[in-house]
C-alpha cells in the first residue's frame, strides 16, 4: 500500500483522524526499570495492591480519540473504545501483542485494524476482525504470519467498524499506540518466579500495558467464578479511567489470522 492509499484510508474513515495524524518523533527509550510488586492476600482473594503505573515516556503521541465524519452508523452514536492507558500508548516486551477493544452494538459485521509506522506512512499490518452481534470487550493478537513489532519503535494504530463499506466517512473508528521495550534482566527473574497473578500485578507495576491486560484477561476469561479475577481486572481498567466498561463481557471471536491484501 503506498502512502497515498494510506493516506486516503485513513481520512476516509474519519476527517478528525485525519487532522490528528502527525509523525511523532522520539528517542528509543529503555524499558522502564523493574518495581517490586505487593500482593494482598485476604482470605484466599487476590487484589491488585497497585494500580498500573504509566512510565514516563516524554510527551504523549498525538490523538483524536475515537470520531467519525457525518453520521455514526452505531445506535446513540456510541463509539468503539480502545483498552489503553490514559496517554494512549501502551507499552509491550511481545513482537506479537494482544490489543483490546469494547465494541457497542452496531450492523457492522467486521471492523478493519490497521498498524502503522509511528510516522503514519507506511502500512505495518492489516486485517479484518470479525464482530460479535452484542457488546462486549473483544481481543486480537497479532497472528504467526504478521511482521513482528520492534524494540524501540512504536506504532501507530486504528480499529473502524465498518458499517457502510460504500461510504467510510460515517464509520466509527479508535485509535491507539504501542512500542515495545526490552525487559531488563531483574524483571525477567521476578517473571519466573511468579504465578499469572502476581505477574499480572508486575506488568501492572511497571507500566507494561499490553501484558498486563492480557494476562488479567486470561484470568478473567478462564475463571469466570473467582471473584479475585474479576477485582483485579476492575482495578486495572479503573486505574486508567475505563471503569465504565470494566465489567462488560469478554467476548469470544473467531477471528481469520490471514491479514488483508495490501
Amino acid at each position: 500500500m503506498t502512502r497515498n492509499m494510506t493516506q486516503h484510508w485513513v481520512v476516509c474513515s474519519s476527517a478528525a483522524i485525519a487532522l490528528a495524524l502527525a509523525p511523532f518523533s522520539a528517542s528509543a527509550t529503555p524499558a522502564p526499570q523493574s518495581q517490586p510488586a505487593s500482593i494482598l492476600q485476604n482470605r484466599g482473594t487476590f487484589q491488585l495492591s497497585q494500580s498500573f503505573k504509566p512510565p514516563s515516556r516524554g510527551t504523549p503521541p498525538p490523538s483524536a480519540g475515537g470520531a467519525t465524519r457525518g453520521n455514526s452508523c452505531v445506535p446513540n452514536n456510541k463509539q468503539p473504545i480502545s483498552l489503553v492507558p490514559k496517554d494512549r500508548l501502551g507499552l509491550t516486551y511481545s513482537a506479537k501483542p494482544t490489543f483490546y477493544w469494547h465494541i457497542p452494538s452496531s450492523p457492522a459485521k467486521e471492523a478493519k485494524f490497521l498498524i502503522l509506522t509511528g510516522d503514519d506512512v507506511d502500512v505495518v499490518y492489516e486485517a479484518s476482525i470479525p464482530l460479535p452481534a452484542k457488546s462486549g470487550i473483544i481481543s486480537y493478537t497479532l497472528p504467526k504470519n504478521a511482521p513482528p513489532l520492534e524494540i524501540g519503535k512504536r506504532y501507530h494504530w486504528f480499529l473502524t467498524l465498518d458499517c457502510n463499506p460504500a461510504d467510510p466517512g460515517g464509520n466509527p473508528i479508535t485509535e491507539g499506540w504501542t512500542e515495545r521495550v526490552a525487559p531488563d534482566v531483574v524483571f525477567l527473574r521476578q517473571l519466573e518466579k511468579a504465578d499469572l497473578k502476581t505477574r499480572a500485578s508486575l506488568y501492572a507495576g511497571n507500566g507494561i500495558w499490553h501484558e498486563s491486560v492480557t494476562t488479567l484477561g486470561a484470568l478473567r476469561r478462564t475463571n469466570p467464578q473467582d471473584v479475585s479475577a474479576s477485582e483485579g481486572w476492575n482495578e486495572l481498567l479503573k486505574s486508567v479511567g475505563l471503569s465504565a466498561i470494566a465489567t462488560e463481557p469478554l467476548l469470544d471471536l473467531t477471528v481469520s489470522q490471514n491479514p488483508m491484501k495490501k
